[in-house]
């Protein structure tokens, strides 16, 4: 199912993009005096020149770059973008043969003969307006499919392969239909820029990405299963990869009987300079039942690290509520260790500027957050990290939950199963009236994070204090 988060999505650079495309495109026409006498034409030219930057964006937003991750606040929000963009697209598009065949009516017959193949190779236009007509149905069905609801993961990545083929053929239309953009050398210069940076991104993240991305070669360590959620312990066999507590990786298990495609997993573990770390896996399809024949010793590629989810954390300076349902505990789970183990750290002369710019929960000169932890479940036989909570709680410089807890570290396991429903009410019963102050880091199932969000802000909680992490990809 393709759902669209509205959790502080920055989609300003889209929109700034298109503005500035279709403006370039009328400053062309005024400087080159080319006007339209079919004025329907503005719109079918409009939409076409809107539509080839959002799938350009759409593109470019699915190669995981790291400077996107930035612009647009983590690679979960980079995937919300493109999901919307997906969305947004096939209406847009409609408007551009629809306007152009306006012009024909109120002629019914002759208006719907405009959109039949004009099967000319000869003519290049009429070439082009098929190639068009082509992509146009190639991205109507793969957003159509894409809209089904439990859509496997590996069979929704395999359809986002498509994007290739889809983007040659917009190419190829842009090319043979030698219109405005072929007339203009600004705004061919521009939008063939565009194409072009797409069309090297979808080279990049599938022909490319496996050899030159951020790939770290591990080893299985160890495998714990706890209840529906597979604990796998990664050791590095090489340069060990630089992770902050809340970062994801991309796993890969070369492994007969494990699929190859890469799956995204949240760290669950703190940073450890031997590099080892845990990921937390839940049984929720094909990918993840194939990784039951796991052992210790079997490699793995890890890309990443991704993620900026305990940036505000790490950066503001304010206390903390985590709010967790389910597998969405893994993330938190080394935002938990670094409030814990504050007490453990060096001085800043002797950490270099790299690692402390990475870590600062390893200088001294770093103030850490009081915390209280969520963790919500059913029964407690599905709180698969409800160990691994209190042992960092005990291996702390506190010795004990208790005593974490007198010093302003909460945890708190919520059993649905027994104490309903969770709201904010339980939020103020465990922190108290200043809980309003604290920042607000929430990931679990899009339901539970939306509903409390509007719970949040109606107890008076800023936006800009709710933090998600919001991964689902289909």
């Amino acid at each position: 199912m393709l759902t669209t988060s509205r959790f502080h999505l920055r989609i300003w650079p889209v929109h700034a993009s298109v503005a500035a495309v279709l403006l370039l495109w009328l400053v062309c026409k005024w400087a080159y005096g080319d006007w339209f006498d079919d004025g329907y034409k503005y719109v079918a030219k409009a939409a076409s020149l809107s539509v080839t930057t959002l799938m350009c964006w759409c593109v470019v937003l699915s190669a995981r770059f790291r400077p996107l991750e930035d612009l647009f606040g983590g690679l979960d929000k980079v995937y919300q973008v493109h999901k919307r963009l997906g969305k947004m697209l096939c209406p847009v598009l409609a408007l551009h043969p629809l306007f152009l065949a306006a012009h024909r009516l109120p002629d019914a017959a002759a208006f719907l003969s405009y959109f039949a193949p004009a099967l000319e190779a000869a003519d290049p236009y009429a070439l082009g307006k098929d190639v068009g007509s082509a992509a146009m149905i190639l991205l109507y069905a793969l957003v159509g499919i894409s809209l089904r609801q439990f859509l496997r993961y590996d069979r929704w990545k395999r359809l986002h392969e498509l994007l290739g083929p889809l983007f040659l053929t917009v190419m190829l239309h842009v090319y043979l239909v030698h219109a405005d953009v072929a007339r203009y050398a600004p705004l061919r210069l521009v939008f063939w820029a565009m194409l072009l940076t797409a069309a090297g991104s979808w080279v990049y993240i599938r022909l490319l990405y496996g050899r030159f991305g951020p790939r770290h070669e591990y080893a299985v360590e160890r495998v714990e299963p706890v209840g529906e959620v597979r604990e796998l312990t990664l050791r590095p066999l090489g340069e060990p990869m630089n992770f902050k507590a809340s970062q994801f990786v991309y796993l890969v298990v070369r492994k007969p009987g494990v699929s190859p495609e890469p799956h995204p997993y949240s760290i669950a573990s703190g940073y450890s300079p031997d590099g080892r770390f845990k990921l937390g896996i839940k049984e929720a399809g094909d990918h993840t039942r194939s990784l039951a024949c796991l052992e210790a010793g079997d490699r793995a590629d890890v890309y990443g690290p991704y993620g900026r989810f305990s940036q505000p954390f790490f950066s503001r300076g304010r206390d903390c509520v985590f709010i967790a349902a389910g597998i969405g505990i893994t993330p938190f789970i080394g935002m938990w260790h670094v409030a814990l183990h504050t007490e453990e750290r060096v001085r800043s002369w002797e950490m270099d500027a790299q690692l402390k710019a990475r870590h600062p929960e390893l200088s001294s000169d770093w103030k850490a957050p009081k915390v209280a932890l969520f963790y919500i479940c059913r029964t407690r036989a599905e709180a698969s990290f409800d160990d691994d909570i209190l042992d960092q709680a005990a291996s702390s410089p506190f010795g004990s939950l208790e005593a974490a807890g007198r010093a302003g570290y909460e945890y708190v396991l919520h059993q649905s199963g027994v104490s309903g429903r969770f709201g904010v009410d339980h939020v103020k019963d465990a922190v108290g009236e200043g809980y309003a102050g604290r920042l607000f880091f929430l990931c679990g199932p899009t339901p539970m994070m939306e509903s409390l969000s509007a719970q949040l802000l109606a107890h008076g909680v800023s936006p800009a204090d709710i933090v998600v992490e919001d991964f689902n990809l289909v």
